[in-house]
C-alpha cells in the first residue's frame, strides 16, 4: 500500500493546489481602512526611511478587529478560546459555500431571511455541511470608496444588513466551522449604528465555537464553492486577528 504522504505525492498535491484559481478577498490594511464604527482605524508611523537610514520600517498600531479578520469565541464568550488557542488549521483548506444575497439588495438595518439563504443555496445547487465555512455575499463592496455607490468609509462601518435569528440558528445547526461576510459585523444589522438584528455573535456562533470572519472584499467574482485558506496571527489572549484570506476555486 502506498504511503499518501510520500514526497512525490506531496509535491503533486502542491502542484494541484497552485493550479487552482486564487481569489484574494482581503482588503488593504492601512490608516484609511473602513472599520466597524466603534473601532479605530490603524495608525502607521515610520521609524526609518531609505533616504535617512538606508532602510525602511514602520510601527503599526491596530485594533484586533481590523480589515479582514476572524473573531475568536472569547470575543463574546468568557469561557471560549482566545485566538492563540485555536488550531492553526482551523481555516486552512476548509470547504466554503457562498450564499449570494446581492440580488436582494438588502438595506442597512434589514436581516436576511431563511428563505433568501435557502434560495441562494438552491440556485447554486449546494448543501451546507458540517466543517464548511458559510460565506455571505451581501454585495456590499458597492458602498466602498471607488465603487458604484460609494459612501464615506464611516458610513460603511455604521450601516449594514445582517442575518435573522432563523438564519443564525440554521448555520449553527449545520455545525459549520465559521460564518463569513463582506460586511463589518457579519450577522449584525445596523442602520446609522443602531442594531436591529444579530444573534450570531452572542448566542448562535461564538459561544458554540463557530468563528466569525468579517470585512471580506470582491466576493462577487468568486464561484459558489471552493476552499478557504486563512491563517490568524497567534496573538496571546487575543479576541480576534487580522487575516489574509484566499479562496481557491476551479
Amino acid at each position: 500500500m502506498n504511503d499518501p504522504l510520500t514526497a512525490p505525492n506531496i509535491i503533486e498535491l502542491g502542484s494541484l493546489v497552485r493550479n487552482l484559481r486564487i481569489h484574494d478577498v482581503t482588503p488593504d490594511l492601512g490608516s484609511d481602512t473602513p472599520m466597524f464604527f466603534p473601532n479605530p482605524a490603524p495608525i502607521v508611523r515610520s521609524t526609518a526611511e531609505h533616504a535617512t537610514h538606508g532602510a525602511a520600517a514602520n510601527i503599526w498600531e491596530i485594533h484586533e478587529h481590523s480589515g479582514a479578520h476572524v473573531d475568536a469565541p472569547f470575543h463574546f464568550d468568557a469561557s471560549g478560546k482566545t485566538i492563540d488557542q485555536l488550531a492553526a488549521d482551523v481555516l486552512f483548506m476548509r470547504p466554503f459555500k457562498k450564499f449570494d444575497l446581492s440580488p436582494y439588495d438588502l438595506q442597512p438595518g434589514s436581516a436576511a431571511s431563511l428563505s433568501q439563504v435557502g434560495s441562494a443555496a438552491k440556485q447554486e445547487g449546494f448543501t451546507l455541511e458540517a466543517g464548511d465555512v458559510a460565506i455571505v455575499d451581501f454585495g456590499y463592496d458597492k458602498y466602498l470608496p471607488g465603487h458604484a455607490d460609494a459612501r464615506e468609509p464611516q458610513w460603511w462601518g455604521r450601516n449594514q444588513p445582517g442575518l435573522s435569528d432563523e438564519v443564525c440558528e440554521y448555520f449553527a445547526s449545520t455545525q459549520v466551522i465559521a460564518v463569513a461576510s463582506d460586511t463589518a459585523a457579519c450577522d449584525l444589522a445596523l442602520a446609522d449604528g443602531e442594531m436591529s438584528a444579530g444573534s450570531g455573535h452572542g448566542h448562535h456562533f461564538l459561544p458554540n465555537g463557530i468563528l466569525i470572519v468579517e470585512s471580506l472584499r470582491g466576493l462577487g467574482e468568486v464561484p459558489a464553492t471552493g476552499l478557504i485558506v486563512a491563517l490568524p496571527l497567534k496573538l496571546a489572549g487575543g479576541t480576534a486577528s487580522p487575516l489574509r484570506v484566499l479562496l481557491l476555486t476551479d
